[in-house]
């Protein structure tokens, strides 16, 4: 198959050679590089797999109500990965759901950071870097191998299918309909990113990003009527107010200031250092997007990205933006804002000159620094095996789960 047209595959001006291995890494190796951080970071959920918080929400409806729990919405709207996997935890024996949530959480991020490798997809490879930022975000706190925030992940799925080329083969048009499908129905994420589709379908004017814009707008469709529907989810509580003076320092502490600072960033800031940590953090997102060079149009769509899923969250948390700096708190909100700017630095590697060689460091910088900051707190055992007889059986149990004090409550089930 011919090099596609949107993927720079020979040096030129502003676009920089690359050695063979940096250029075209033996994906396998990338993506075991991949598995062992995720191992590492979560090495509870790995050697204890336990279900987290929401997670139990998500097994005790495919457990009660079966396949139709995938037309229930939650928080709003359908989270389609996550009811599947549900529905496969419960088809298998009880003793190994809480095991099959984690490595279904393992097997979508391993694929996420897959379609960084695709000839399609418009990165630079630079050793498989692209792919190792997708587990490499240092704030996960409850994003990574985790069921009930997956939908995080999945939505930089979905970017990933924004920025990569047409399909051109019968096996691709499979793989973006039927990922435009499942990303589009799990979580918010085809609400924010359908207008970036439908530009992407006015400026490339293909029949392959038509079809997939249409797609992603009936996603978005479907899951903005149920968002239409509940309105009231996400409310401010009695005499909860907006602090707007908090916007920017919260995008300078957890977004710029928690990449390239790290364990650098003590843990108490003054205000005015981080509003403007977060002026420059947008600066600097803004820059890498829209600069002239190599793979505008694709750095245009995740410069957009960025900004929409930036604002979307800040909305979200409007009332409780306090708690940016409180350790942990918030983490899934910043996920993908985080991975994306890692992917527009990573992205400036092509501009060659200054930017080129100074973007690629400052990537490896933000690994640097947040080494201390990688390994997530340890599950606590909650001995998952003295309740699965109970539920193979079929008989009410309450059962105990991470973080403590959260339970799963299962009806009794006749088989």
């Amino acid at each position: 198959m011919a090099a596609d047209p949107a993927i720079p595959r020979r040096p030129g001006p502003g676009n920089p050679p690359a050695p063979g291995r940096l250029a075209n890494p033996p994906v396998l190796a990338v993506l075991g590089a991949c598995a062992a951080i995720l191992a590492c970071r979560r090495a509870g959920a790995v050697t204890h797999p336990q279900f987290w918080a929401e997670d139990a929400y998500f097994f005790a409806q495919a457990y009660t109500i079966g396949w139709s729990a995938l037309l229930v919405p939650f928080a709003g709207y359908l989270h389609t990965v996550l009811r599947l996997i549900g529905e496969l935890a419960v088809l298998t024996s009880p003793a190994h759901a809480p095991a099959v949530f984690v490595a279904c959480s393992a097997a979508v991020t391993l694929y996420v950071a897959s379609r960084t490798l695709s000839p399609r997809c418009p990165l630079p490879r630079l050793g498989g870097a692209c792919a190792l930022a997708v587990v490499l975000v240092p704030d996960t706190y409850e994003v990574l191998l985790t069921v009930v925030n997956l939908q995080w992940v999945v939505g930089a799925g979905l970017i990933l299918l924004l920025v990569s080329a047409d399909p051109r083969t019968p096996g691709q048009w499979v793989h973006d309909v039927g990922a435009g499908i499942l990303a589009g129905l799990t979580g918010p994420f085809s609400i924010l990113l359908a207008p970036l589709f439908l530009w992407r379908a006015w400026s490339r004017r293909t029949r392959g990003s038509a079809g997939l814009a249409a797609l992603v707008l009936a996603c978005a469709l479907a899951q903005g009527y149920l968002v239409h529907r509940e309105p009231g989810i996400g409310g401010p509580a009695p005499g909860a107010r907006v602090a707007a003076a908090l916007f920017l320092p919260a995008i300078g502490r957890r977004v710029g200031g928690s990449l390239l600072l790290g364990a650098l960033l003590p843990a108490a800031t003054r205000l005015l250092p981080t509003a403007l940590m977060g002026a420059a953090t947008i600066a600097g997102a803004g820059f890498l997007a829209f600069r002239r060079g190599p793979l505008r149009p694709e750095r245009l769509l995740l410069g957009a990205a960025f900004f929409a899923l930036l604002g979307a969250s800040l909305y979200r948390t409007r009332y409780t933006l306090d708690e940016f700096f409180l350790p942990l708190a918030h983490a899934r909100y910043v996920y993908l804002p985080q991975l994306i700017l890692l992917w527009l630095l990573l992205g400036g590697w092509t501009a060659g000159g200054t930017t080129g060689r100074l973007a690629p460091l400052l990537f490896a910088w933000a690994v640097l620094v947040n080494l201390p900051r990688y390994r997530e707190p340890a599950y606590l055992d909650m001995h998952w095996t003295r309740y699965e007889g109970q539920i193979r059986a079929g008989q009410p149990v309450v059962v105990p789960i991470n973080p403590p004090g959260w339970v799963m409550p299962l009806p009794a089930r006749h088989p």
